[in-house]
Order: structure tokens, then sequence, then C-alpha cells
């Protein structure tokens, strides 16, 4: 089928800060229709066992859905958390409709926190789309500033990531966010204060208009 032919969404954009990927409204209702149809195929397929491949080619992939990027896919169900998979460095970033098209396959069916996405949920699933700016390190945690950076911990093998959005939905400190990401790595809520490195960047988030 082919999908440049269908009515476009409304899609809302949330800035975390200056940055963003400078999409077109519709570069970013492609987007979001391949997350969105992604997430109904895999989640199908997995139900069925059928075989047939996601038909990328059927969207209108423009240069900027091409450039290389990393991203998050997040569901949530009625407001709760059902899933969130994306990628970060070191990986290599994969071209931005082919990330989102992995990454919603992986928050819907591989997030170890959450059992399979069903069927009879896509009704009431909700999907976020971040897109994340370069990373970068910082050299001291001043330059972290909550609200605009998601940000990384490193920690010899342990490693956490937070985007943006999540210490002001769950109302953190500063202090409280690390601490939280410091668990969320394996480490002791302290683990931050010691010898720890850190990452920061900013998100583009995408979802759909009321």
């Amino acid at each position: 089928m082919d999908k440049t032919k269908e009515p476009k969404m409304k899609i809302n954009e949330h800035r975390s800060g200056a940055w963003t990927p400078d999409l077109t409204e519709e570069e970013k209702a492609t987007l979001f229709s391949i997350a969105k149809d992604t997430l109904a195929w895999c989640v199908s397929k997995a139900d069925s066992g059928e075989k047939e491949p996601f038909a990328i080619e059927g969207y209108a992939l423009t240069p900027k859905l091409k450039t290389p990027l990393h991203t998050f896919v997040t569901l949530k169900t009625r407001g709760d958390l059902r899933g969130c998979i994306g990628s970060l460095p070191p990986a290599a970033a994969l071209p931005l409709y082919r990330s989102v098209h992995q990454n919603a396959i992986s928050a819907a069916l591989h997030d170890y926190r959450f059992s399979p996405v069903q069927p009879a949920e896509l009704a009431t699933i909700a999907v976020d789309v971040s897109i994340l700016s370069p990373v970068k390190t910082i050299p001291n945690l001043e330059a972290f500033k909550l609200g605009k950076h998601g940000i990384i911990l490193s920690k010899g093998a342990s490693r956490a990531v937070f985007l943006p959005e999540v210490a002001t939905e769950q109302g953190w400190t500063k202090e409280e966010t690390l601490a939280h990401l410091s668990r969320k790595a394996g480490l002791a809520a302290d683990a931050w204060h010691r010898d720890a490195q850190f990452q920061v960047f900013e998100s583009v988030v995408l979802s759909l208009g009321k």
C-alpha cells in the first residue's frame, strides 16, 4: 500500500532544548506513521506467526528521514509506561526511519520489564517517538540542566540513561534524578558522586495530536 496517499496526521512536537532535526510536518507524520504501523505489524505478526515483511518502501523516505540519528520509542497505556527502548552511542546511529522502526519493535516485544504487547492492547497504546541530538560529554554536573538534557551515567561496566522529560514528569531534583539513575544502572544511589562519567543530549518528542 502506498502510504504517501494517506491523510496526514496532526503531530505534536516537544523540544527539550534548542536542538531540532528540522523535519517538515509531512516528515514528522511519516516518521510517526512508521512507528504506529510497525507496532501494529509486529504485534500482529508475533501473535499470528505470519512472515510478511514490513513494507517500508511504501513511505515517503526523504533525505532527512535517512539521516543517521539515535531514537527512543516509548509506549504508554492510559499514561502508564508499557515499553521504552532506544539506541545510544557507542552503537552506530541508523537512518532515522529505520531506527524508529527497530525501536518500535523492541519496545513492543523486547522490553524485559514488560510482557510483549498483545493485539487487544493496540487500541489503548499511545506512542512517543524521541529523536536525540548528538551526545556530548560534560566536564561536571553543573552543565546538566533538568528538563533540557537527557543524561547518560557510565561507571565501569554499568550504564543507564534518562530521557529529558523523565525528571520533570517525576518531579525530581537534580540529586534525586542522579540517585535514581545510579539505581537504574544497578549501582548504589550515591554512586554518581564518585568516578562516574556523564553525557547529555537534547531531544525532540513526537506524539499524536489531539
